[in-house]
């Protein structure tokens, strides 16, 4: 099937543990490590810097319009790089106790932190707004509008944030049997995408879910034994969903209502891939995982 591995970064220039997350940002690929660092580079795959962001493995990380990234660590900190381009400045948002595992930037630029006591807080221009307390460890999230996708090894939650509300209430909408990772998929209309996708309950297969409240967020299809080991990665675009996991395999699906069509997969090999990302395109795909290198992936 169609689909190549195109480059891999230089061994030199790896993380010295996995990579945890992969954005694109600014023109860039940016790359967060167990190492604590955040790699910079080009589209083609040429480091120009490293920052020691944390004092410990980076969970998450993510980018705004503006170009700054956002990471979580085991250190118990969220640190934002205000202008990594330019910079190696490193702001601090909050220390704490907990596990902040997952980070999520909506399209109007406002960051929302999950972590594993179930709580997730949505910061406005870097101070804290609301905190929703979903009672279940987030490892995986998204939003969009008004709408939160939540997700851990059971079940994903979607939450309604509700309108006007001062306080930041909310009311559970669904709960869909699967486990984390949870990523938006499909067309996108008036901001909000068509589908979401979450693994299932085994990990090793994808569900497909329609994104919308009148029809019950039902199950559109689900694809069982999608790789052979857990999968660790979903990435949507368009009417394409990428898969990733434990098996080092980067897949490429086209999703339909009914049932999904492997079009493409590459071995990486190198181990468990635990981040994908798109590039520029939605045939062009950033990978990595335990060997600390990162790779790209063509689709044809």
């Amino acid at each position: 099937m169609p689909g190549m591995l195109e480059k891999s970064a230089s061994e030199a220039d790896k993380h010295l543990s996995d990579i945890t997350a992969i954005v694109c940002s600014q023109d860039h690929v940016f790359t967060s490590g167990g190492d604590g660092t955040v790699k910079v580079w080009t589209k083609d795959l040429s480091l120009t810097k490293e920052i020691a962001v944390h004092e410990g493995w980076i969970y998450a990380m993510a980018a705004d319009s503006h170009g700054r990234i956002y990471t979580s660590s085991s250190d118990g900190t969220i640190r934002c790089l205000p202008n990594p381009l330019q910079s190696n400045e490193i702001k601090e948002l909050v220390k704490c106790g907990d596990d902040i595992e997952s980070l999520f930037v909506d399209s109007k630029d406002n960051l929302y932190s999950g972590d594993d006591k179930g709580i997730v807080t949505m910061w406005v221009d870097h101070r804290m707004k609301f905190k929703f307390n979903l009672a279940e460890e987030v490892r995986s999230l998204a939003i969009q509008n008004n709408i939160i996708y939540s997700i851990r090894e059971n079940d994903l939650t979607i939450t309604e944030v509700l309108e006007g509300s001062a306080n930041g209430r909310y009311m559970t909408k669904a709960s869909i049997p699967g486990r984390c990772p949870v990523a938006l998929c499909g067309s996108c209309t008036n901001g909000v995408n068509s589908n979401v996708a979450i693994a299932t309950r085994d990990g090793h297969g994808i569900v497909f879910i329609k994104n919308s409240a009148k029809e019950q967020y039902r199950v559109l299809w689900t694809k069982e034994k999608a790789h052979d080991m857990i999968i660790n990665c979903l990435l949507g675009a368009d009417e394409y969903i990428f898969s990733a996991g434990y098996d080092g395999f980067v897949k490429q699906w086209l999703s339909a209502d009914k049932e999904p069509k492997l079009l493409a997969e590459v071995n990486l090999g190198g181990g468990c891939l635990n981040a994908v990302q798109l590039g520029a395109d939605n045939c062009t795909v950033y990978a990595g995982g335990s060997d600390g290198i990162l790779k790209l992936v063509k689709f044809s």
